[in-house]
């Protein structure tokens, strides 16, 4: 019979077991998917190719750095089945927040990397790299030929200053926030200010929204994503902005950009007048998909 300090100890061991690490990345073309995988038995069965590498590099410094599992994008997503799809869009934020460390390659940093380098990445520009930031603990950047960023060899690159500060100059968000894991302490519209393009599935999980994504819905995903917004949080300030309208819904904007453009004065209002105000945007919102419908 075990003791309460052989099972926390058993369950310790266990849980650092299936610690996983997750791979964050470029697409850089035919990229190794969930299929090849299966039917290679194994990634080191893959054909050489330099993208098959760039997965062998990334599960060797996995290895490397003691843990057992590693998870990519582009190989541990069955992205032929909408509903597994449409889970691992809206788990995403979840499961960076619970691994053991993220690792990021930047095809595009030649070695020796050097200060500045970072700001300039192409990586710096994909929709998802905001929450890829925020989320995980532990993340640490490699450059082209597998080197840690500037050399630096800490485990933990959200510990670093220069990193931190090179970060939140592109960004603009301060270093405090990143290294805190969430935009948790701001309100929902500066949430959407500091977001860098509108694609709006890639902050699902920054809003802890279940919005099931739709791939066919184009330009609706934005509309969708606000409308969900305003139905948990029953957040008016939204509203306050100037410039085109959303063909979702003509009370919703186009592009986030418009935050950027319109002067934020954050309205107080009481419960009872923020529920009129949103009763009136559904009662709108109706309308306008009944004209349509006829």
């Amino acid at each position: 019979m075990t003791s309460k300090l052989d099972n926390e100890h058993i369950l310790q061991v266990v849980s650092n077991f299936f610690e996983y690490v997750m791979f964050s990345h470029i697409w850089q073309g035919r990229e190794p998917l969930f299929y090849d995988i299966i039917t290679a038995k194994s990634i080191w069965n893959l054909p050489d190719t330099p993208l098959n590498e760039k997965l062998h590099h990334f599960c060797k410094e996995m290895h490397r750095l003691g843990h057992n599992w590693a998870w990519s994008d582009t190989c541990c997503i069955d992205k032929t089945t909408t509903p597994i799809l449409n889970q691992s869009l809206t788990s995403m934020y979840k499961w960076y927040m619970g691994s053991a460390a993220m690792l990021v390659f930047l095809a595009d940093i030649a070695h020796p990397s050097k200060p500045g380098d970072l700001m300039c990445s192409f990586w710096m520009t994909r929709a998802w790299t905001l929450q890829e930031l925020l989320a995980p603990k532990v993340i640490l950047f490699y450059d082209s030929e597998w080197k840690t960023y500037l050399g630096n060899a800490s485990v933990n690159h959200k510990e670093s200053p220069e990193i931190m500060r090179e970060l939140a100059d592109v960004i603009k968000i301060p270093c405090a926030m990143i290294t805190t894991l969430s935009l948790g302490g701001l309100a929902i519209r500066e949430k959407l200010f500091y977001i860098p393009t509108d694609v709006a599935y890639s902050l699902i999980g920054m809003f802890k929204s279940d919005i099931r994504p739709d791939y066919g819905e184009g330009a609706f995903a934005l509309g969708h994503l606000l409308e969900e917004i305003m139905t948990c949080f029953g957040n008016v300030n939204l509203l306050a902005w100037s410039g085109k309208s959303s063909s979702f819904n003509s009370c919703l904007l186009a592009s986030l950009s418009v935050y950027y453009q319109t002067p934020y004065n954050p309205l107080t209002l009481e419960e009872e007048e923020m529920e009129t105000y949103i009763t009136e945007l559904w009662g709108k919102a109706s309308q306008e998909v009944a004209l349509k419908c006829l």
